[in-house]
């Protein structure tokens, strides 16, 4: 059977996944002490993935996905397999795993979102994601409020406006995000049958 892409994450287990966010701010000195700040490009997340120790058989399947995307010609839709639920839903997980609708966005990055279940709670620092025709956004919650089945949630980065419209869906379990691998990223080190392999994804 085909693959289809874009190809999730392998079931292995990873040590570290780190995202970090690039918002593609520039600072140049313009004499008299006065420093310009210019954003080039939009904010775009890359993802640094270090794998456990892996036996030679994992090892070689994830070397092989690897290879199936040929260096950033194809794509991955990245779900962080290590920060699943916000952190106030560790162990209560159902109120996180109902996705929310956006019904409206203000001044960019204030988020009303419907349809969330009523024992949902949201801090700053949680992730959330946006999806909307195959187009899809990861941010982080930097403010809430809101009861019942509403919530005004303030997210950073702004969301592009491709995918910032009403009836999107919001997830707050997992959210996806397309990215595609840095090309040059992938390394691994090797300690008797075991290795470790680490391998970056950028945001598209």
């Amino acid at each position: 059977m085909a693959i289809a892409f874009p190809r999730a994450l392998p079931a292995i287990g990873f040590s570290s996944v780190d995202p970090v966010l690039d918002l593609g701010v520039v600072a140049a000195k313009a004499g008299r002490r006065r420093i310009n700040y210019t954003q080039i490009a939009d904010p775009a997340w890359t993802i640094s993935l270090t794998t456990q120790s892996l036996a030679y058989s994992d090892y070689a399947a994830l070397e092989a996905w690897w290879l199936s995307l040929r260096d950033g010609l194809r794509t991955v839709l990245f779900q962080n397999p290590n920060i699943c639920f916000p952190k106030a839903h560790g162990r209560n997980q159902a109120p996180a795993e109902q996705a929310g609708m956006l019904s409206a966005i203000e001044d960019g990055n204030r988020l009303t979102v419907t349809g969330v279940d009523p024992a949902l709670i949201l801090s700053a620092g949680d992730y959330i994601g946006l999806e909307r025709a195959g187009v899809y956004y990861l941010g982080r919650v930097v403010e809430v409020s809101g009861a019942n089945t509403s919530r005004q949630i303030e997210v950073e980065p702004p969301p592009l406006g491709s995918v910032a419209q009403p009836g999107g869906t919001v997830h707050f379990v997992r959210p996806p995000l397309m990215t595609r691998p840095v090309p040059g990223s992938w390394s691994k080190q090797q300690s008797g049958s075991r290795t470790v392999a680490s391998f970056q994804l950028v945001e598209v």
